[in-house]
Parts: structure tokens; sequence; C-alpha cells
């Protein structure tokens, strides 16, 4: 994803270039100041007082030569009242109107292009959007402008094309720093923040979301204040900062209940309870992250979005499952799937899915993993076309109605400056390099559509051959390396050991400490074993507490030296990290292969030497001896 927006930065940026510039642009008007500010600054402060005086207005004034201001701003109190039709329809009056000016009949264009993003019309927005961008540079009206790259980036981020959005609000930030404009450019920072925290970009988060801060807290607004404050805690706790993420938390969430702020105060309180997770995971943590979900998610339930609803529980699915409870976390990955049943398939979807199959693989039903995991499958690759699509479509609407903007941009050059043939020969070559441009940057992301695909793939077969407690690999993947060792062993006089292992007494730790120690024992066991073996030992888990390694080009002395040091290290590992009273230990049977085989043989073997070092006392490792 972000490959493409860099790619499509670099066209944009390309093509600027190439335009030829109007010379009828005048002089830069980085700030209108006139009855139409002061009116949006009123329905700012007061907004249903503003509100009724237009009405009257309106209503009073049929013919009035101000009556396309009125419209336009009560237009944008209906646009921020949510009432969108209405919106609409008085945008295109006061464009229509008569006595509107040309500045007049931008900014309204403006505020239908963002009543059209807001009701999902893309398409006709940005056209729009591209015309109203045009007449701004023409005319050099700064905050025009501003106010266009700024809807640009919100209809983005409505359709997650964060790198889009982010070029055009860093575009609108960096023209608010060096003009003097009504919007200030702490208020664009906080929208660049939080693009770069959702990239988990957070030391450029950080740095515009503190401007944002600094802004809110100068001007007493302690709405934006509680809001950057909870992007600024989930920055922190990115950086892992995390005293500083409680503190900003907690003054979201103390500013939230004061308000009476139902959305951000579950928000804050969900990512209140990561963060306690992320620098702990004692008992007291998992407790406290459990209520703070908890807590967020019925608050959230009676929201008209069910975003923070759907988070808080994944989150709670998730602790259910590291701790052990299968059965409440497929409740909470259920209800989450119910609340996201009727929206269009997207990520959240494939995160559902994905915690699911973790879910059902954790309760040992094949058939159900099994059909857990082609819904899996079956959705990634309906998303990943569904996005591929919506990538072309979208790159095909910016440039092509940018192309024929350009166009007619250059016609008025053409009759303004009286260089009819010469404009039309630039007119070609501009023509010309689009029409290349375009070829190459569609090539392009043919070529990342393929490394994407093929990335995904390589994300599902690792999900097919890993036992998900251990990071090992499964049992139907180990057997098959073991056999095309085997088969390779034929051909040629490579050598090598495999290792049947069984933790003593596992069974001891299910029943004395509970299942969450044994899996805890599981995962510290496969730790352990990935930092003492080299690269060339593949492990893989038979089941349960049972283990097969595979030692390429080591001998059995190597092996069973490997082996002791493992031993070594688990002990006091065990110790401090599950329990004084738990000594991990294991017993291994060990082969050397050196002459064809079956996989059914080598494994009998080994079994049979794990079974004498299980006889003869456990704690060891015993070499197999052909009689």
């Amino acid at each position: 994803m972000s490959k493409l927006g860099l790619i499509v930065a670099i066209f944009v940026f390309t093509v600027s270039i190439l335009k030829p510039v109007s010379s009828s642009a005048n002089q830069l008007n980085s700030a209108p100041n006139d009855d139409v500010i002061a009116g949006i600054k009123a329905l700012h402060r007061a907004p249903e007082k503003e509100m009724a005086r237009l009405k009257t207005l309106l209503d009073e004034n049929k013919s009035a030569a101000k009556r396309h201001e009125w419209l336009y701003l009560y237009a944008l109190g209906k646009e921020k009242r949510g009432e969108y039709d209405e919106a609409l329809s008085l945008a295109e009056s006061s464009i229509n109107d008569v006595y509107a000016s040309s500045l007049m009949q931008q900014r309204a264009k403006l505020l239908k292009a963002k009543i059209l993003s807001r009701k999902g019309e893309m398409q006709e927005a940005i056209s729009l959007l591209n015309a109203v961008k045009q007449w701004s540079m023409n005319y050099g009206v700064i905050q025009l402008n501003i106010g266009v790259l700024m809807t640009l980036g919100a209809a983005f981020e409505n359709i997650e094309e964060s790198k889009l959005a982010l070029d055009n609000y860093l575009s609108a930030y960096n023209l608010a720093t060096q003009f003097k404009t009504q919007v200030p450019p702490s208020h664009i920072a906080g929208l660049i923040g939080t693009i770069y925290l959702q990239q988990s970009k957070f030391q450029e988060a950080k740095a515009y979301l503190n401007e944002a801060y600094e802004f809110a807290v100068e001007k007493k607004n302690t709405v934006n204040q509680s809001n950057v404050a909870e992007k600024l805690a989930r920055t922190e706790l990115g950086l892992s900062n995390f005293k500083t993420s409680a503190r900003f938390f907690n003054l979201a969430i103390k500013i939230a209940r004061k308000n009476d702020d139902t959305a951000l105060l579950a928000k804050a309180l969900l990512g209140k309870g990561e963060m306690w997770l992320a620098q702990d995971d004692t008992a007291e943590a998992i407790n406290t992250a459990r209520n703070l979900f908890k807590e967020a998610s019925d608050l959230a339930l009676t929201l008209e979005s069910k975003t923070v609803y759907f988070e808080s529980l994944i989150a709670l699915s998730r602790l259910a499952l590291s701790s052990g409870d299968k059965t409440r976390a497929l409740e909470k990955v259920r209800l989450a799937e119910e609340v996201i049943a009727n929206e269009k398939l997207g990520i959240s979807h494939l995160e559902t899915a994905y915690l699911k199959l973790s879910i059902l693989e954790a309760f040992g039903n094949k058939q159900d993993t099994i059909d857990a995991l082609k819904k899996y499958i079956e959705l990634s690759k309906i998303i990943t076309e569904s996005l591929d699509k919506s990538r072309v479509q979208i790159i095909r609407t910016l440039y092509e109605l940018d192309e024929i903007q350009a166009e007619n941009s250059d016609l008025k050059a053409i009759t303004q400056l009286q260089e009819e043939k010469l404009t039309l020969n630039q007119q070609r070559n501009f023509l010309l390099a689009v029409i290349t441009g375009l070829f190459l940057l569609l090539s392009l992301l043919l070529f990342l559509l393929y490394i994407k695909r093929a990335r995904y793939q390589r994300r599902l077969e690792r999900l097919a051959t890993t036992d998900a407690l251990t990071r090992f690999y499964n049992r139907a993947k180990i057997l098959e390396l073991l056999n095309a060792k085997l088969e390779t062993l034929e051909n040629s006089a490579n050598e090598f050991c495999i290792a049947m292992i069984d933790i003593d007494f596992f069974k001891s730790i299910n029943d004395n400490y509970g299942h969450k120690m044994g899996d805890d024992a599981l995962r510290l066991f496969s730790q352990t074993a990935r930092q003492i073996f080299p690269d060339h030992v593949d492990m893989g888990r038979l089941g349960g507490e049972e283990f097969l390694f595979i030692f390429h080009k080591s001998t059995e002395r190597q092996c069973v030296q490997l082996l002791d040091d493992f031993r070594k290290l688990l002990k006091p590992a065990a110790c401090n990290q599950l329990s004084e009273e738990i000594s991990l230990t294991f017993s291994a049977g060990l082969k050397e292969i050196n002459s064809p085989h079956t996989t059914t043989a080598c494994l009998e073997d080994a079994d049979k030497a794990l079974y004498e070092a299980k006889e003869t006392g456990r704690d060891q490792t015993v070499i197999f001896k052909c009689l």
C-alpha cells in the first residue's frame, strides 16, 4: 500500500511539473476576509443561533444580493449536522445564484464536493475538487486551495487511501505554514499525526500531534484536547513510553467523562487496556485490561458507530484465548462477526476470520479448523481482489479527470496568450507524457499486485504448516520434511539424526497448575529451543507434549551435546518464568540415519529409544542401537 501511494505521489508531482502554467494567475490572495468568513466563525461559536438567523434571512429575502452567501452558510451548517441532501440542494442554489461571484461559486463547489464525498459519490466529488483546485491555483487563492487539499485528504481517508490522504494534508499544512490564512497549521497537524499513527510511524505522529495538542490547550478547547490526548496516548504506547501513555489516556478519560463523550471514553478505555497488556502480562495486568475492555464494550454498544464495540469484542476474545478460556474467546468473536455482518467486506472481516481460526485450532476440532481456514482463504482472496479494483478505479478517476481539467486550462491559456501553435504543441507533448506515465504506472501497479498476492500466499502457507502455540512446524509439515530428507538420502551420503522428544510429567503440570500453565510451559519449551538450536535443525510438534527434531549434518555426539545444552538452559528458565515448583525436563530418543529407511521405521526406532529413556529415569537422551 505504501509503495502504491509513493508511486501515485511521484506521478502527481511529475504531471504538475509538465502542466503548462496559465499566465492569467493573479497575485496571491492567502486569506480572503469577508462576510462569509465572519459567518463561518459565527457558525463555530453558536451554531444553533446562527442557523436560526440564516433561516430568517432566507425566508424574508427571496431576491437579496447577498442571498447566495446565506445559502452557502446555511448549507455549511446543514452539512455539519449530517443533513446532506438538504445541504447539497442549498449549495447548488448558491452556485447558480446570479449575484454569486467567482470566488463564492468556487467556495460553494468545494462544499458540494465535500458533501458528495461524505455520501460516497467519490468520482463526481474528485472531479469537482480538481476543477476548484485548478481555479484556486490560477487565481492564487491560497485558503481555498488549502480547503480543497483538506477535503481531498478527508475523501481519501474515507476510502482508506491513507498515503494519498497524507500527501494532501501535508501540502495543506505547508501552505498554511507559509501563508497566513484562516486555517491554523496546528489544526491540519492533528490530521497528519492521526494518519502517521495509523501507519505506526510513531515518531512522526508524536511531532504533529504534540503541535495539535499544544494548540488545543492554548485555545482552551477541551474537546480537541481530549481527542488529541487519546491519539497521543496511543502514540506513546507505540513508542513503549508507558508512563506518558497512561497520563494521556487518563486525561482523555477524565475529560470524556466530564463532557459525557461516550465515544471518546470507550475508545480511551480500550486503548488503556491495550497499554496494560503491552507493559505487563501479570494476572493484575490481565484482569485490569479485561475490566477496561468490558467497560469499553458496554459503553460502545449504545453508540451509533459500532467500530469501538467491534474492537472491544476482538480485544476481549484475544485476551480470553491467551488466558486459555476458549469458550469465551469463541463467544466474543462470534459477537464481533454479528457486528460487521452487514458491512462491506474488508480488513475487519479478515481479522475476525483469522482470530476465529486460531480459537478453533485451540479447541482441536480438525474439521471446524479446516472449514475456518477455507473461509479465511476465501475472504482473503475476495478482499484482495476488491482492494485491487478500488486502487485502479481511484487512479483512473484522479488522472483522467485531471487530464481533462488541464486541457481546459490550456485552451484558456491559448486564447489569452495568442500563441495557438506553440501551446498546441505543448499540449500534445503533455498528453503524450500523461499516456506514457499512465502506462508505466499501471505496469508498476500490476507488478505490485503480483508481489502482494505472493506475500498473501506465503502467509497462508505459514498458517497451514505452523503450530499456533509453539510456532514449530505442525505434525504434517515436520513429517513431510522427514520424508523428503529420507528420499534425498537414497541418492546421496548426507546422513542425519532425528530426535523424538517428550516433556516429562507434562500431564501433572496441567492437572496441578491448569492448562494455562501447560500452554506457558510449551511456549517456554519452544522459545528456549529456538535459542539453543542452530538454523539447520528442523523442529516440529507431533501433538500434545511430543516433538520431533531433525538434525541436518550432525553426528550423534553433536546431537547429544546440543540436547544436553538445551536441557541445562530449560530447567532454570522454567524455574524463573513458570514456577519454582515446576522442573521442566524432557526425555529424548535419538536415531542416526545413514541408510535408506521408511518414515514409519525411523519414527518407530526413535520412539523405542524415547521409551527406554523414560523407563530408565527420564530427563536424559538415549541413542537407538540396532541389535
